[in-house]
C-alpha cells in the first residue's frame, strides 16, 4: 500500500517544525508511524540475512537509521538486482536501492553507495587482465543487469566470449573455484567477502577495469527522497557512514597485480 504525497509532506513540514527530534535522538518509529515499503539488494556486504536470520550489511545498516530515525516503519525486501528493478518498477515498493537504471517519474537521492565492479580470478592462474580486451577470451560469469550496467565498451568485448549472468553470487564464485569459469565479475566488496567466506583457501587477484561509481536510493515519492538525504547527512556528518563502510572489509584474500 502506498502512502500518499500529502501524508509524506505532513512528515516532513512536521519534522521541520519540531527540529527533528526523531533523528536527533535516534528513536525508534512507534506503532502508529508512517509505514513504508523499501527493497534492497539481497549481496553481502552490502544487505543480507545473518545466520539466525536478522537483516544486517553496510546498505541495510544505513538505510534503516536513516527511516527509523525519521519516524518510519519500514517493511524491507532483499531481493537480486532484476527482482529488485521489477518490484520498484511495478510500484510495489516506495523505495530501492541502489538503484544504477533510470527509471521515468522516480526521484533519486544522493549518490551514497561507492560500489566499484572488477574482475576477479584465481591468482595462482596469473592472468594477465589489465584492459577489458583482455576479456574477449576468458570464460566469464557476472552478476544481472552487468551487461547493462557497465556500458556498450563492456558489450563490445564479450559480444563473442563466453559469458553469463547469474543472480546467486556464491554459485558465481563456486564456478571460478572449479575452474568452470576463468573470471568473475562483480562488486569488489560482495566477492571478497563471499570468498572469504565460502572458500579461505583460494586466494584471488583483482583486476580493476571499471571505475569506482556511487550509486543512490530512489522513490517514487520527493518528499521521502529528501528525507532520505536530510537523514544521509546526518550520518556523513556524525561519522557514522564512514564507520559502516569500513565494518565489513574483508579482502585479506585479494591480491590486485
Amino acid at each position: 500500500m502506498f502512502i500518499t504525497g500529502n501524508l509524506i509532506s505532513g512528515v516532513l513540514v512536521l519534522l521541520v517544525l519540531l527540529g527533528s527530534p526523531a533523528l536527533a535522538a535516534g528513536n525508534e518509529p512507534d506503532k502508529d508511524a508512517t509505514s513504508i515499503r523499501v527493497g534492497l539488494h539481497l549481496s553481502a556486504p552490502w544487505s543480507f540475512y545473518t545466520a539466525s536470520g536478522e537483516l544486517d550489511g553496510i546498505e541495510y545498516q544505513l538505510v534503516s537509521r536513516i527511516f527509523s530515525r525519521a519516524g518510519f516503519a519500514v517493511e524491507y525486501e532483499l531481493h537480486s538486482y532484476s527482482r529488485l528493478i521489477k518490484q520498484f518498477s511495478d510500484k510495489k515498493l516506495d523505495c530501492a536501492s541502489p538503484m544504477a537504471i533510470k527509471l521515468a517519474e522516480a526521484s533519486y537521492s544522493s549518490d551514497y553507495l561507492p560500489f566499484q565492479d572488477v574482475a576477479v580470478s584465481l591468482q595462482h592462474r596469473q592472468l594477465q587482465i589489465d584492459k577489458l580486451a583482455a576479456l574477449a577470451d576468458k570464460r566469464i560469469v557476472a552478476y544481472q543487469q552487468a551487461e547493462r550496467v557497465l556500458g556498450q565498451a563492456f558489450s563490445r568485448v564479450i559480444a563473442n566470449a563466453s559469458y553469463l549472468e547469474l543472480a546467486e553470487r556464491e554459485l558465481q564464485l563456486e564456478l571460478l573455484f572449479s575452474g568452470r569459469v576463468d573470471v568473475v565479475i562483480g562488486e569488489r566488496r560482495v566477492l571478497h567477502y563471499l570468498a572469504a567466506a565460502l572458500a579461505p583457501q583460494y586466494r584471488l587477484t583483482t583486476h580493476r577495469l571499471f571505475a569506482e561509481k556511487a550509486y543512490p536510493a530512489a522513490c517514487w515519492q520527493p518528499d521521502l527522497t529528501e528525507i532520505f538525504n536530510q537523514g544521509l547527512r546526518q550520518l556523513q556528518h556524525s561519522g557514522e557512514y564512514q564507520q559502516l563502510l569500513q565494518q565489513y572489509m574483508p579482502d585479506s584474500n585479494a591480491a590486485t597485480p
